[in-house]
């Protein structure tokens, strides 16, 4: 969640709200306290529900908009505010126009400071001027909260709207490429750098390899936070300070992605859709300097009209914007433009294009069509929206639903999967937020059996299985791709997170010792299964024969590992030198009983060791 500052020319009211809400105050610079204004971005947290919120609390004053504009580019919930006893300012609705650009997915709407407003009917000619002014944008919908953060009065009430908003917000997508536009950098003893910023399009795990984009230096993550909380991955959506190795803190600056590499490239030339606001006083001209604002970048750029002279206040037009430094884009960013001077917000768009490769000549009709074609949307988006209604399906299905034809959608849906946006597994296809979700769910599966079963080293393939309710055609690949991804363990059958291991406690262990000198005295006449479980308890028995501690010859007859391997050593010798051996001949070497001798001689029938023939057992395997 992010909050949104349009409180007047003294601020305070708002970083006041986010300091009654989440118990931290947002304002980190001596200069703004001394000013009791919000001079730039500011960070906190609250829970709602169990879940824990982020809050990045922006400048509200309008001379700082553009700080304001480097904490804006992940909103999911805006909480836009405005002062009861300062009502609509010139600011709120620039800020209402941005946040109007940038399509923002919801809000709330809260009037501060209303402990200080005596009469109850200016309250309700405030609302009304609100409500006038965000009619026809984002927020046109949006709850009008009267708090004040002083008394606590409606603080409550507004958590409670707060998180009915995100949970209505749709989840962040995961297409399998992560990216961190940085908005803020600093250093901490023994740590070295930390950058923070909104992950965005995948998910960053400790030890991950990581390109500082545009500059291309490498690097490494050494840890992961969110809100002081360590975390082994962090997903998208999250606020998260990455600490990284192997790239200095001059070298990074605000608006600079962390990604893996080779992910993204940089550029200096990109194809836009534009809107021109309505209010702007003058229509963007060809060749136009603009102050060009995206994630958290700010950069300098000609903006070059293609297809019309000029856009006029509220025309929509396609720009190709060349930035005079390169910036780490991708297709779908929004973006904000606003004058150098005087400095004003005159419009925004979306990114189509982040890398078109050559200037365009403005007024080409196969330019325009590209462009057209575009901005309603790529092949590869069609197709993973198709996917999306019918996953998981075929190859065939999925072709015969796509709003594409045979041959474009067969090398579209192959060129996803090489991206990692579709996942095939066996003959069946998924999108990436779906297979990342059937991982979630694994690895959450797997996380519960440990914690239910401590002593235990997994749980069985084929229960899990079970529990995903996935046919065994396409369960194989699944846990074969998350094996490979070290996500997910398996052994024998076995499946376990790659961080478990099985512990004793003091008590386990004196059982453990205790049966193991039963063990030793008994030699070949070993304690019976019953026995066995009787005085270990059946958990830590059956943990010690999943962890191969104990081997198993039969129903009622168990072995240390050691000596397991030492007898059945000795009866294979045995047959080497003999070519057979029946029972009364392994029970005299063994010094044991017929009960022990019929057990393992069995059991070597049942490894493959040994065949049966008449009474006695001849070698099926070769001395290696």
């Amino acid at each position: 969640m992010y909050v949104i500052g349009t409180a007047g020319h003294v601020d305070h009211g708002k970083s006041t709200l986010v300091q009654a809400l989440t118990g931290i105050d947002p304002d980190r610079l001596a200069e703004e306290k001394a000013r009791e204004m919000t001079i730039d971005l500011g960070f906190a947290w609250l829970t709602l529900e169990g879940e824990e919120v982020g809050v990045v609390d922006v400048p509200g004053h309008r001379d700082f908009i553009e700080n304001m504009l480097a904490g804006v580019g992940g909103i999911d919930v805006a909480l836009f505010v405005v002062a009861a006893d300062e009502g609509v300012m010139p600011q709120t609705r620039e800020h209402l126009a941005i946040l109007n650009l940038l399509d923002v997915r919801g809000g709330v709407i809260v009037l501060t400071k209303t402990d200080m407003i005596d009469d109850p009917d200016w309250i309700e000619l405030v609302s009304l001027d609100v409500s006038e002014a965000v009619s026809g944008t984002v927020l046109e919908d949006a709850p009008i909260m009267p708090v004040s953060a002083k008394t606590g009065d409606g603080i409550t009430d507004l958590q409670a709207i707060l998180w009915e908003q995100l949970s209505a917000s749709p989840p962040r997508n995961d297409n399998g490429r992560p990216r961190l536009p940085i908005d803020r950098i600093f250093s901490l003893s023994g740590f070295g750098t930390v950058v923070t910023g909104t992950l965005i399009d995948g998910r960053f795990q400790i030890g991950d390899p990581i390109e500082l984009l545009p500059s291309g230096e490498k690097g490494r993550i050494r840890g992961l936070q969110t809100h002081k909380t360590k975390l082994d991955i962090a997903r998208p959506g999250s606020r998260v300070a990455i600490n990284i190795s192997g790239i200095e803190k001059e070298n990074i600056k605000r608006g600079n992605i962390i990604a893996h590499p080779d992910t993204m490239g940089s550029t200096i030339l990109f194809d836009a859709i534009y809107n021109q606001l309505p209010e702007a006083d003058a229509p963007i001209k060809h060749n136009a300097e603009v102050k060009l604002f995206v994630g958290a970048t700010e950069v300098l750029a000609r903006a070059r009209i293609i297809g019309d002279e000029n856009l006029e206040p509220g025309q929509e037009g396609f720009l190709q914007l060349a930035t005079r430094e390169p910036i780490s884009i991708s297709r779908g960013d929004r973006f904000i433009i606003r004058r150098p001077s005087p400095g004003a917000t005159i419009g925004g768009g979306r990114v189509l294009d982040p890398h078109p490769g050559r200037r365009h000549r403005r007024f080409r009709p196969d330019v325009l069509e590209r462009l057209k074609t575009l901005s309603q949307g790529t092949p590869e988006e069609m197709l993973v929206q198709a996917l999306a209604r019918i996953e998981p399906t075929s190859q065939q299905a999925l072709v015969q639903q796509a709003p594409l034809d045979s041959e474009t959608a067969v090398s579209t849906l192959q060129t996803l999967i090489e991206s990692g946006q579709i996942v095939q597994l066996d003959t069946q296809y998924y999108t990436r937020p779906t297979w990342q979700r059937l991982a979630d769910q694994a690895n959450e599966l797997v996380g519960a059996y440990h914690s239910k079963n401590p002593l235990r080293v997994g749980i069985s393939r084929e229960e899990l299985r079970s529990r995903l309710r996935m046919k065994t055609a396409v369960f194989n690949p699944f846990l074969e791709k998350l094996s490979q991804s070290e996500q997910l363990i398996e052994k024998n059958a076995v499946v376990h997170l790659p961080n478990h291991t099985v512990k004793f406690n003091l008590q386990q262990k004196q059982a453990m010792q205790a049966m193991e000198k039963l063990f030793k005295q008994g030699g070949v006449n070993s304690p019976s299964v019953k026995d066995s479980r009787a005085k270990l308890g059946d958990d830590l028995y059956f943990a010690l024969l999943e962890m191969g501690e104990y081997v198993p010859v039969s129903q009622d007859v168990v072995y240390l590992k050691a000596d397991y391997e030492n007898i059945i050593y000795k009866l294979t010798e045995y047959l080497y030198k003999n070519g057979t051996i029946n029972a009364p001949q392994a029970r005299d070497l063994l010094s044991t009983s017929r009960k022990y001798a019929i057990a393992l001689l069995e059991h070597l029938d049942d490894k493959r060791i040994t065949r049966r023939v008449g009474d006695n057992r001849e070698l099926i395997k070769k001395k290696e």
